[in-house]
């Protein structure tokens, strides 16, 4: 028999067992995976030894066969640390007795009857009947098994019996084919399985059996599937052309194949998740919300829908403190401090990792707050943080779950950054126009105090006069009112709104914009057109919105038309469609360059001196919170700039 390559393989067991003991040596499992790695390397090292011999009836032969009679019962010792923890030998062995049975029988018909002739093929199959009923009762031992438990069983059980079938299978097929290749390949095989058990039981990172399964069986696909491309094209090209030539072909088609090939087995043998559109739900909160706190809200609840967890918290920085979710924590605290440096954490990463700074604080914040994940932000400091409570099905997260909610999560801290920026710009916006809405309100406002002031003059002299007192009675009255309206209009263009639509007629809304930009247009020579042609003009909207748009179009256009020395005027105008009513605001002025239309509703766009281009950006916004639209027809020399609103009716009454 030939092993030549169990003398590398048993050096690759012990220093894996040695890398999981180091990894933690607190950890109980990674002490059981110790001497279960030293156990294999024993193994391996004597098939060596027994392949330098040549013959089955040494005392290495012997001994192999010993060693391997014992892995089931090792293995099960194994999974019962992975299931209870701590566990003491004594009680260990009691557990693992049927095995330690089964071991002692087959070490004795070893030892007697020896391996020789049909032995040996009635000594595979027994062990590989056993190997079938160590899967059977340790998967039906499974059942009672809940959360990260549950899932490293799996890990073991499915790593230990596939090491093991496929350990049988090729000492079998290379003795009964007499194929030395199989024996060669049997030693590599099953250390890197042994290898890849160790590693997904020890690192930080947790997987599921399931997902590695279907990985594996992926990537098996993948190749194979490759393979017989290849191979395929590189026989039929050789019809055709020369030998070089069909290599040549065959090797870039079949990197095409595979390129085509692996996300198709991608999305056959992985199964999807709840997480497998959760960027997708995510992407389309921050499309249709607009407000941060709306926006949050909304987040919170497509996570909550996604992990399966009750409790989700994103916080965002302010002041040196991290607020969101009813918490408050400032973020010099070590629990805050050790998970920036980390990045996320889990218990299951608190329990595997050694020598982890800040464990004892996390896993106190953990448990207080009753968190499953908390994920922060890779920068400088910490401004963002997510935490996710346990999912309902007490099942933790894997690594492939954590790594798609921190690319999450990078999305929620930009669209919520984005929005509170919009948020505090949109004001400064409509502080800006108030400002410019200062100079013309005290125009508006002066005339009908002088006429006030005027009437009160002369009412000592004319009190008597019945005909001048309802003259004077009735102007107080028009004129305090106007006063009135243009203060209110005032103060809600400078209060911070929440935009909710409701039935408006539109010509009204627009004659009030009119009204409040009359005197600047007439101090800059511009003359004002109402051409109201919808009808019904009934439409579904906020008012406030509404006049805040049309108000920063109207003052952009009499800024633009101070450029022109031709004839200035400024048009509204409305026009009805089937489901809309459509406003239009067009003006005489130069209009807009070329260059500048494409982007025209894009942040930090402007031409103007003075401003941060941030007004039109704010408009489509608004309009967007209330399903309304804005546009600008394509740029025409000499025609000036025409805006176009679209406002949605309200549906038809049934």
């Amino acid at each position: 028999m030939t092993f030549n390559t169990a003398l590398w393989a048993a050096i690759a067991a012990i220093i894996t067992g040695v890398v999981a003991m180091w990894a933690n040596p607190s950890r109980a499992i990674n002490r059981a995976l110790f001497f279960a790695c030293g156990h294999v390397g024993l193994w391996l090292f004597s098939l060596f030894l027994m392949a330098g011999e040549g013959t089955v009836s040494t005392v290495w032969f012997r001994t192999a066969a010993i060693l391997m009679v014992l892995l089931p019962a090792h293995a099960w010792g194994v999974k019962e640390v992975i299931v209870n923890g701590e566990v003491r030998l004594q009680a260990l062995l009691w557990r693992s007795r049927m095995w330690l049975i089964f071991a002692a029988v087959l070490t004795i018909w070893i030892c007697t009857q020896g391996l020789a002739g049909a032995v040996q093929k009635w000594f595979l199959l027994v062990f590989g009947l056993a190997l079938v009923l160590f899967f059977v009762i340790s998967v039906n031992g499974m059942h009672g098994l809940r959360g990260v438990r549950r899932m490293e069983c799996q890990i073991f059980i499915l790593g230990a019996v596939s090491a093991s079938a496929i350990a049988l299978a090729l000492i079998g097929g290379g003795v009964r084919f007499n194929e030395p290749v199989l024996l060669e390949m049997m030693p590599l095989l099953v250390i890197v399985l042994c290898m890849a058990t160790v590693w997904a039981l020890t690192s930080v990172q947790i997987l599921a059996a399931r997902y590695i399964l279907a990985v594996a069986v992926e990537r098996l696909a993948l190749v194979a599937g490759v393979v017989v491309f290849v191979w395929g094209v590189q026989q039929l090209a050789r019809q055709f052309v020369h030998s070089g030539t069909a290599y040549v072909l065959s090797l870039a088609t079949g990197l095409w194949f595979a390129a085509e090939l692996h996300p198709w087995l991608r999305g056959v043998f992985r199964q999807k998740s709840q997480l497998s559109q959760l960027k997708r739900a995510i992407l389309a909160v921050s499309g249709r919300e607009l407000r941060p706190e709306a926006m949050e809200d909304a987040f919170i609840a497509v996570l909550k829908e996604r992990t399966q967890t009750e409790r989700v918290a994103i916080l965002m920085g302010s002041q040196s403190r991290l607020v969101g979710g009813g918490l408050d924590f400032s973020i010099d605290t070590p629990a805050i401090r050790a998970l920036h440096a980390l990045h996320w954490v889990t218990p299951e990463r608190l329990e595997r990792e050694n020598n982890l700074a800040g464990r004892a604080v996390l896993q106190t914040f953990l448990e207080e707050h009753k968190f499953a994940l908390v994920v922060a932000n890779a920068g400088s400091t910490l401004s963002f943080v997510v935490a996710l409570g346990q999912p309902l099905t007490q099942r933790p997260l894997t690594h492939p779950e954590i790594t798609r909610i921190m690319d999450v999560a990078v999305t929620i801290e930009n669209a919520l950054s984005r929005a509170r920026y919009l948020k505090q710009a949109q004001h400064a916006e409509q502080l800006a126009t108030v400002g410019v809405l200062g100079a013309s309100i005290a125009h508006e406002i002066r005339n009908p105090l002088v006429s006030i002031k005027t009437f009160v003059q002369l009412l000592p002299n004319h009190y008597q006069e019945a005909a001048f007192r309802e003259k004077f009675f009735r102007l107080i009255g028009d004129e305090v009112g106007r006063i009135d309206r243009l203060t209110e209009q005032l103060l809600d263009l400078s209060a911070p709104r929440v935009f909710s639509a409701r039935k408006i007629e539109v010509h009204a809304l627009l004659e009030s914009c009119i009204d409040l930009v009359t005197a600047k247009a007439e101090d800059k020579g511009v003359k004002l057109i109402a051409d109201f042609g919808a009808c019904p003009d009934l439409v579904l909207t906020d008012p406030n919105a509404v006049k805040q748009v049309v108000l920063n179009l109207s003052f952009n256009a009499i800024q633009a038309l101070e450029l022109t020395s031709s004839e200035r005027w400024l048009r509204f105008k409305t026009i009805k469609a089937v489901d809309n009513v459509e406003v239009i605001v067009s003006d005489s002025g130069p209009g807009i360059a070329p260059e500048v239309w494409t982007r025209l509703f894009q942040p930090f766009q402007s031409t103007k001196s003075s401003g941060f281009g941030l007004g039109l950006a704010i408009c489509k916004d608004i309009l967007s919170s209330v399903q309304a639209s804005i546009s600008a027809d394509p740029p025409t020399v000499g025609c000036g700039a025409t805006f176009r609103i679209v406002l949605p009716c309200p549906p038809p009454i049934s």
